[in-house]
């Protein structure tokens, strides 16, 4: 078996796919794709191993910091989304680092002050061991999360934005997220449809730049789940999930 590591692009993205999800009628592939279009034009890199027959292996998307889609001040570095690999991918060993690597690498050839990333031990994260392994070290903590950095060269340090106040401007249940994750819009039209089953009415705010997603009301930026200034999940949230979510944190009141 071969492999090969592409550098995705507009041009090549609708042979290569978005990574993590293959079937084009899945109801977040479209929204990625959009999502990705517009992103390549502020220096979105998306790397992707795959096999001779196109299967994905792995995947790292990163980006120049000022366009960091995650409450960070992070100008002057590069910053990493997301770091995935299959578990196919994972038999072959060594893809994950490869990606963090070639990530280091670009960001020595633009000079970049380092490279950047938010880790946690919870879910829908990756963790600190492997960008430990690559010499980043961690520089500021929030909540269940840790930013840690690759330092190249002098210039200010990648620090989280205080955001503590963001969630108490919402009242009643609100949903604020992005497509970068292309699970989220299925799980915003499943809750949506949960909710309304239980008289409830979810608001949904679509974060449609980097400056609205580094201002979100919490750190994993992407997606909130939020009932009345409350946070109720920072992540992707299932129909089991928010079921009892429904049932312990809302209908109970």
């Amino acid at each position: 078996m071969q492999i090969t590591l592409e550098k995705v692009g507009s041009g090549n993205l609708a042979a290569c796919g978005i990574g993590c999800i293959s079937s084009v009628k899945h109801e977040g592939f479209q929204p990625k794709v959009d999502w990705l279009q517009k992103r390549f034009g502020e220096g979105l890199r998306f790397l992707l191993f795959r096999t001779d027959r196109g299967k994905p292996l792995g995947f790292l998307e990163y980006v120049p910091g000022e366009y960091a889609w995650r409450p960070i001040d992070a100008a002057g570095w590069l910053f990493v989304h997301c770091l995935w690999v299959y578990p196919a991918g994972q038999k072959i060993g060594g893809l994950g680092s490869k990606l963090i690597q070639a990530c280091i690498d670009e960001a020595v050839a633009l000079d970049a002050t380092g490279v950047a990333a938010i880790v946690s031990d919870g879910p829908w994260m990756v963790g600190s061991q492997i960008f430990s392994d690559h010499g980043f070290e961690e520089v500021d903590t929030a909540d269940r999360f840790q930013l840690v950095v690759h330092r190249l060269r002098k210039g200010p340090v990648p620090r989280f934005r205080d955001i503590r106040r963001s969630l108490r401007r919402y009242k009643g249940l609100h949903v604020v997220y992005a497509p970068q994750c292309p699970y989220l819009p299925k799980s915003v039209h499943d809750l949506s449809e949960m909710a309304a089953e239980h008289g409830l009415d979810l608001h949904v705010t679509v974060l449609d730049s980097a400056k609205k997603a580094q201002n979100a009301p919490t750190y994993y930026g992407v997606f909130n789940l939020i009932w009345n200034g409350r946070l109720l999940s920072d992540h992707y949230v299932s129909k089991g999930r928010f079921k009892n979510i429904l049932r312990k944190e809302i209908l109970a009141e």
